[in-house]
């Protein structure tokens, strides 16, 4: 007699579970291409900042009950926005007037008049320890600086001062100046009443340029 052949037998899956199986696959590879995978990829992506992330929503708890950040951020619009977008087209209104004249201050001219404020309070760390009881960094004060020196370099020309006015000056405000020496009195005067007819003459220029400009607030 012939002897079996003896061996391990192959394994398979029955023709309904390999239907089933393809099916699950096809469905899933369906599932994968719909709108519904990336819907349910962007709820869990949500839920995982939600959960580690926290205060990218949360900005605070009250007895259990949390202040988003975009209430914080719709009180803070409500209340700044005007104030703060006011300010920002001024800015921009007198920047680009500036830049039109060749009169925008130039970096070199920001650094000296840093340096200069620096020298004045006693370095640069003074300087940074003064800006951040203030609120304000180095890149809020070179904006600062950039705007003033830009309005100095557009009117300055305009605000002369005559040996008459600081004379005046002096008599009545003498004892007020910081200076002692009689001939850094006088220059103190005339920066003094120079500065003052800056800011008139720049206001009243200032008006002129924000009714000319086009503004469109949205």
């Amino acid at each position: 007699m012939a002897k079996k052949t003896t061996g391990q037998t192959a394994s398979y899956i029955p023709f309904g579970k390999v239907n089933n199986l393809l099916n699950k696959l096809s469905s899933f590879k369906n599932f994968r291409s719909s709108k519904k995978f990336y819907l349910v990829i962007l709820i869990i992506g949500i839920l995982l900042l939600a959960i580690y992330k926290k205060a990218w929503f949360i900005a605070a708890m009250v007895n259990g009950s949390p202040i988003t950040n975009i209430e914080l951020q719709m009180k803070l619009n409500e209340q700044f926005r005007t104030q703060i977008l006011n300010q920002l087209t001024n800015e921009k209104i007198i920047l680009d007037e500036a830049r039109k004249n060749n009169a925008l201050a130039t970096d070199e001219e920001i650094t000296k008049k840093i340096q200069e404020i620096e020298t004045s309070v006693g370095g640069a760390k003074a300087m940074d320890e003064i800006l951040s009881s203030q609120g304000q960094d180095r890149i809020s004060i070179k904006n600062q600086i950039r705007l003033q020196l830009s309005i100095e370099k557009l009117y300055s020309n305009e605000a002369t001062v005559s040996a008459l006015e600081v004379d005046k000056f002096l008599e009545i405000n003498r004892d007020q100046l910081r200076a002692t020496d009689s001939a850094q009195q006088v220059k103190e005067a005339e920066d003094l009443l120079k500065q003052q007819k800056l800011s008139q003459i720049f206001n009243e220029k200032f008006q002129i340029l924000r009714q000319n400009a086009k503004i469109i607030i949205f």
